[in-house]
């Protein structure tokens, strides 16, 4: 499986001199366009869909930032197993929602206590009806 983010063999990169700066951290943008050729057909194609392309980048990005390893395929497929829903739902167009549950304050009223709206009759026969 092809791995974006993997190290060229060293007789691919080129030769450093022992005088050189110290190399900086390359951006996911930059190895990208660098291993773009190394892809498989079907991903380079539709990486030429700028939209594509930026969510591609966005996911690497939220990858590195929680540490995972590229040169690891089990590690990636884990993290985006535990980021499915999210990622399904930024790809619908809509935003995971957390879905809180509800805590009533108060005392519980039955069925048989007289309603809280004063009207004197029982909760079942007045705002309880039809629940």
């Amino acid at each position: 499986m092809w791995n974006p983010f993997k190290k060229k063999q060293e007789g691919e990169s080129a030769p450093q001199t022992a005088a050189a700066e110290p190399a900086k951290k390359e951006s996911i943008e930059e190895r990208l366009e660098r291993e773009i050729d190394s892809l498989p057909s079907m991903i380079k194609g539709k990486l030429k869909d700028p939209a594509i392309k930026k969510r591609f980048i966005d996911i690497a990005k939220r990858m590195e930032k929680d540490g995972v390893d590229f040169k690891s395929i089990r590690q990636m497929k884990k993290w985006m197993k535990a980021h499915e829903a999210e990622l399904k739902a930024e790809a619908n167009g809509t935003t995971a929602v957390k879905i809180e549950t509800v805590v009533h304050e108060g005392p519980k009223i039955g069925r048989n206590d007289p309603c809280p709206c004063g009207s004197g009759k029982k909760y079942k026969k007045c705002c309880g009806a039809g629940k």
